[in-house]
């Protein structure tokens, strides 16, 4: 790659003559500006960003801590985060954080040392967020916290309207004639939490019983999930709809649904939360919750780097994404 130095000797200029016409210096002629910019595009000349990063405190780069590569969640808003940067010519460090926790690695301390503008923040499966906070504040850069909430954190926040979400859905539920629900839960979130007292406050508004040994919770995401579904269809009593918290825990109760030959939703329905994409690919279609991954993706970044060119002290923010029932076949 070409340096100023070498774009000085071509155009006959010293090395902070070519520097301050790349810079736009109004003490450069335009026509000499105009020969160094049209030498450096031609032989491809890029800032060396370490360079940019001492001269401006700035690297424009943000650190990302990211955990499950293969979640349709994520992956939607990683694409809205990388969409913004893009947009703002920012670049990304990302970590898989989790697995430097089991490692025993200091994680966010490579964040430091990148010297990284700011931190957009999946929050960790594994990890007791209380050992991570107080890494986070010793990094002194602005941190965006996505999805879920921390308690004690005092980071900004991006995550949608979990609550409301799922109060919608099981009210159109109760609506369509629905009264005896399943419910397939995710407790150990803050996500799950909101899903939860969204369920439990539509069912008190509409004055029906919960039976309590209908509620029951998949211990992750991506486990647990077949074998409580399973548990609810195999019950003499089973439930009329079963609500899952997420679109994925849904997929493994249709499954369930299909190996037991329970026709969806003439004698059961199902939902989930999330419309990721595999919602259209399953049979029956999956009713769910839109809960905007890629606007969440796009508010977070926009969030940090709004932060990031603010001054002065600031109070903590809490974006809250409207959320959409989305109405498929799974259900009546």
């Amino acid at each position: 790659m070409i340096s100023l130095k070498e774009i000085g000797r071509i155009c006959g200029l010293s090395e902070s003559t070519v520097s301050k016409a790349l810079k736009g210096n109004p003490a450069i002629r335009r026509s000499t500006a105009q020969r160094v910019a049209e030498v450096a595009r031609k032989y491809g000349y890029q800032p060396n960003a370490m360079v940019q990063c001492m001269q401006t405190g700035q690297s424009r780069s943000i650190g990302i801590a990211y955990n499950n590569f293969r979640c349709q969640f994520a992956g939607q808003v990683m694409e809205g985060i990388q969409q913004v940067l893009h947009e703002n010519n920012y670049d990304s460090f990302v970590i898989q954080w989790d697995k430097l926790v089991k490692d025993k690695i200091e994680l966010l301390g490579r964040f430091a040392r990148r010297r990284v503008d700011g931190i957009l923040l999946f929050p960790p499966e594994s990890a007791d967020p209380a050992e991570r906070l107080a890494e986070l504040r010793n990094i002194h850069c602005p941190v965006v916290v996505i999805d879920q909430r921390w308690p004690g954190h005092d980071f900004d926040y991006v995550g949608c309207d979990n609550a409301k979400g799922m109060h919608d859905l099981v009210s159109h539920l109760i609506a369509n004639g629905y009264k005896r629900f399943g419910v397939i839960a995710f407790p150990s979130t803050s996500s799950g939490e909101e899903r939860r007292r969204g369920f439990l406050e539509a069912m008190f508004e509409h004055n029906l019983p919960i039976d309590a040994s209908l509620l029951t919770v998949a211990d992750e995401a991506f486990q647990g999930a077949y074998a409580a579904a399973r548990s609810l269809m195999e019950r003499s009593d089973r439930p009329d709809v079963i609500v899952c918290y997420n679109d994925y825990i849904a997929r493994e109760a249709l499954n369930a649904a299909w190996d037991l030959g329970i026709h969806v939703p003439e004698e059961l329905a199902v939902t989930g939360f999330g419309n990721l994409p595999l919602c259209s690919l399953v049979r029956p279609c999956l009713t769910t919750v839109d809960q905007f991954s890629f606007e969440t993706g796009v508010a977070a970044a926009k969030l940090l780097l709004e932060r990031i060119s603010s001054t002065g002290n600031f109070e903590r923010r809490d974006v809250v994404i409207p959320t959409e029932l989305i109405l498929r076949n799974s259900s009546r």
